[in-house]
């Protein structure tokens, strides 16, 4: 459910442990996946394996990952258009002062990357497509929507839950009762996208999205399905150790799924929530709605960090 947020707590930074990994894989001649972190992204194709490490600290976070689809044309071109779209809405989302506005930024992002990939489809004479998934981290709130088939997880200290749902014609089908979840994942649609970039649809496109809060020490994982149709739910929540850094952790996610037989592009982008602003926001409510000075804020913040 899309929550309004807190306007007056805006601003609030927040840091975040990030690691981006893509890889070509074993069989692929080329390599139609993209990402994107707060600002960076692959903007030249062939890549065989690119890395991105960073520790950021900001009021707002935009991670993404796109899939370009292997059995169109220009896969990696409409992946890119999709990073490329995402990165010109950045300074909207960074003003999104709920998750409610940063869906209504998300789907002009997502209409607008899918009509440009639309129009050089038609120009060039070729089908272009991508996935899309994406995550908005702020102190307010966490909002993370897709389309097709790559996945957003979750670990907390509580267990790991998955955020995306893959929009695909048999996962409409298990929807509508038509066939089981074991069924879908045997069916020769279980690959086949309902929704993604590129797509022509006049009712327009309808990204899966869901809204909830972080805490510090939470695990974030956006994914192309050449990871997470190799990998089981339990092997990427064995991944996701508090103990390893998030460039561990990217690193081991690839080297699973080749080793798990796939045969596809593979790349994930991996947060883990430093510093989730809370101490932050409650100095400020303290400060502003009792008045005190700066050196009882002063003992408040050390307080709250030995807690």
């Amino acid at each position: 459910m899309m929550g309004e947020g807190d306007a007056g707590l805006t601003g609030i930074p927040v840091t975040l442990e990030i690691a981006a990994v893509t890889d070509i894989g074993r069989l692929r001649k080329s390599n139609q996946d993209n990402f994107y972190v707060n600002g960076c992204y692959i903007d030249h194709y062939n890549v065989t394996a690119e890395r991105f490490e960073t520790v950021d600290s900001s009021a707002t976070h935009i991670l993404a990952v796109c899939d370009g689809m292997g059995g169109l044309e220009e896969g990696d071109v409409a992946a890119m258009i999709g990073v490329s779209t995402l990165d010109e809405y950045a300074d909207a989302f960074m003003e999104a002062k709920s998750s409610a506005m940063a869906a209504f930024f998300a789907r002009k992002a997502i209409d607008a990357a899918n009509d440009r990939i639309l129009r050089r489809a038609r120009k060039i004479g070729k089908a272009m497509g991508s996935t899309f998934a994406m995550l908005v981290v702020s102190a307010n709130y966490l909002y993370a929507c897709n389309l097709g088939d790559s996945e957003i997880f979750l670990k907390t200290r509580y267990g790991m839950e998955r955020l995306s749902k893959p929009q695909t014609v048999a996962q409409e089908l298990v929807d509508r009762g038509a066939i089981s979840e074991r069924q879908a994942s045997r069916s020769i649609v279980r690959n086949q996208l309902s929704q993604y970039l590129g797509m022509e649809n006049l009712k327009g496109l309808k990204p899966n999205e869901c809204a909830l809060e972080i805490r510090t020490g939470d695990i974030l994982m956006i994914c192309s399905d050449g990871v997470s149709d190799s990998l089981a739910d339990h092997s990427i929540y064995a991944c996701l150790s508090p103990n390893r850094t998030v460039k561990e952790i990217a690193d081991t996610i690839i080297e699973k799924a080749v080793r798990g037989g796939s045969g596809d592009n593979l790349t994930v982008v991996i947060a883990r929530v430093v510093d989730d602003g809370r101490n932050a926001r409650l100095i400020r409510l303290l400060t502003a709605a009792l008045g005190i000075s700066a050196a009882v804020v002063a003992v408040i913040t050390l307080i709250l960090a030995l807690i």
